[in-house]
């Protein structure tokens, strides 16, 4: 197999695949709890925010759904969401394994960790919006471009499964 087949493979699955599960499940749940409609946009989202804003009235959606749009909603937004959970994920794992027991976390946390988690999760923020510097640090990658666009088909291909799973409840429905 030539190296570029691997290489595309290797986007597939560690980008494509993972986008595509995370862009499923924030469409799949903005249609389900009535954020969006099934042939609305992301886009629609946010202006409705934007107006909300305007307007000085209430704009509720859940904290996940708040942190994507604060990252700009869409395929951007998806991808710096993506970008602060794992860098969110790997801090936490870090903060836990520094301590060899139970007794010994509960005997070093403190005040100072707490609010030193705190600084990190507001820091973590800076690699979420420039993910697309971040990511080719963490994995080897020949042709950045083939990232890119697995990522993005992988986004595209989220929100169209999710779309599709509920025209296709909503026709068994009528039937």
């Amino acid at each position: 197999m030539s190296d570029n087949i691997l290489e595309i493979l290797k986007a597939i699955f560690i980008a494509g695949t993972p986008t595509t599960v995370l862009a499923f499940m924030m469409v799949f749940y903005a249609i389900k709890r009535g954020y969006i409609e099934i042939d609305e946009t992301v886009e629609s989202l946010k202006k409705r925010k934007k107006q909300a804003k305007k307007d000085k009235a209430e704009f509720k959606v859940n904290p996940v759904h708040q942190k994507w749009l604060y990252f700009g909603g869409g395929y951007y937004g998806l991808m710096a969401l993506g970008t602060y959970v794992h860098v969110e994920i790997l801090e936490v794992i870090d903060f836990f394994s520094n301590y060899s027991s139970l007794a010994n976390l509960i005997d070093q946390i403190s005040f100072k960790a707490l609010i030193h988690l705190i600084i990190e999760s507001f820091m973590n923020i800076i690699p979420a919006f420039t993910w697309f510097l971040y990511w080719p640090k963490q994995i080897v990658m020949q042709n950045g471009w083939y990232w890119l666009l697995a990522s993005y088909l992988g986004y595209q291909a989220g929100g169209y499964i999710a779309r599709w799973y509920f025209n296709r409840k909503q026709q068994m429905t009528e039937n």
